[in-house]
Formats: structure tokens, sequence, C-alpha cells
């Protein structure tokens, strides 16, 4: 019998991951490292390995989930990327789901989470999510805040300098987010809704500099300032 294997990515954090899932979504083996800003570098070795451990051969995988961010640009750029080729190449499925809903879906089944994140050396992009029995809905539109300052009670993804509370929200929602982005894509995939791999486009926390003007142009490349 042939296996139905997911393969699920995400790129939008400092820890980037690779993982297999049933097609249920139950997680089946896991990859996170510190990119140290080398996601082109190393992703493709972490998915083959990943794909060795678990015996399982890419003709084997029936469908694709990744992060759409917000995260870094060149990050997410490499993972989206990737992600489209593997589906594309191998004609099968891909479902792309919010990072930021994946991660406050991560903490908990039911209740409301502010995620935050690093947007450049000074700012922070915040988003507010509703969670009800396990699916993330946004509760406010995302925006950018002056200061890096979080709250105890954010969860603070990627920002070292924080109330503990934050932070250690921050690192339970990375450690999580491999199978909440495999609980929700699988969800997707089995109700036959997903993306269109030409149309599937990033969001970035904000645009490098030197291109904002460029964008105004760019709908796959929002810029909430």
């Amino acid at each position: 019998m042939v296996e139905q294997v997911i393969l699920v990515l995400d790129t939008a954090t400092r820890r980037p991951l690779a993982a297999l899932a049933e097609r249920d979504g139950t997680l089946r083996g896991e990859r996170q490292w510190q990119s140290h800003h080398r996601h082109g570098e190393e992703l493709l070795q972490r998915i083959d390995e990943l794909l060795a451990e678990a015996g399982v051969a890419r003709r084997d995988l029936s469908g694709v989930v990744v992060g759409t961010g917000p995260g870094s640009f060149t990050g997410l750029r490499i993972g989206l990327a990737t992600a489209k080729t593997v589906a594309y190449s191998l004609d099968i499925p891909i479902a792309g789901i919010s990072s930021t809903l994946a991660l406050a879906a991560a903490l908990r089944e039911n209740g409301e989470v502010t995620v935050t994140l690093p947007a450049g050396a000074h700012d922070r992009y915040v988003h507010k999510i509703r969670i009800s029995d396990g699916t993330p809905k946004e509760a406010a539109t995302p925006k950018l805040v002056a200061g890096m300052e979080v709250s105890a009670g954010d969860v603070a993804v990627d920002i070292e300098k924080g109330p503990d509370q934050a932070v250690r929200a921050g690192d339970d929602a990375v450690n999580g987010l491999g199978a909440a982005l495999a609980r929700l894509g699988a969800r997707r995939l089995a109700a036959g809704q997903a993306d269109d791999v030409a149309a599937l486009v990033p969001a970035y926390v904000a645009l490098p500099r030197g291109i904002t003007r460029a964008a105004v142009e760019m709908a796959w490349s929002p810029d909430l300032r």
C-alpha cells in the first residue's frame, strides 16, 4: 500500500522546521534547528534527512503544508519556494497556513492570544488571535508597533528581551508549531481546500529597505506600515 504522508514546512521564525505528518494531521517526525540566516543552505538537507529517517520516498508525499508567515523576507521566500516546488513537481496539493495563527493554536485550544514578532531592529509585529475548539481566527487586524517592549501576557516569538512569561510562551509556541501546522493543514487538505501554487504568497513582518516603493504594486508583499 502506498503511504500517504504530508510534508510540513515553516521558515517564519529563527527556528525553521520540516516535519512529516499522517493524512489526519498526526505528527510523524520533525526537525527544528537554529537557522542563523542559512535557510537556503539547510532546508533541503533537513527534508532529505527527515524522509530518510522515516523511510519515506518523495513519491510517497500526498500533500504539502507550509507556514506563510509573517516572518523575515529571505526566510519566507526560501520556505515558500521550496514548498511550492515540491508540490508542483510531484503534482500534489498544497495548503498555506498563517504562521501566527498556528503559533497561537500551538498554545491552547480556546482563548485569546497576542503573538508578537520583531519587525526590524526597533518595531514589533502584533497579531491578536482568538482560538475556539482548536481553530484560530484573527481577532484584530495585525499591526506594526514602535518599540520592542512586550507585556507578560504576550507570546513573544524571536524576542529575547522581555518578561519571562512572554518569552517562555514564545518558545512553547515554536516548539508546538509543527504539530499545529500539521493539524490545521491536514484539515484543509481533507476538505479539498488546497491553494493555487501560483497564487500562494508569504506575508512579511516588513519589507526590506530599498523595495518599499516597488512593493506598492506587489499584492503578494504587504507592508503594514
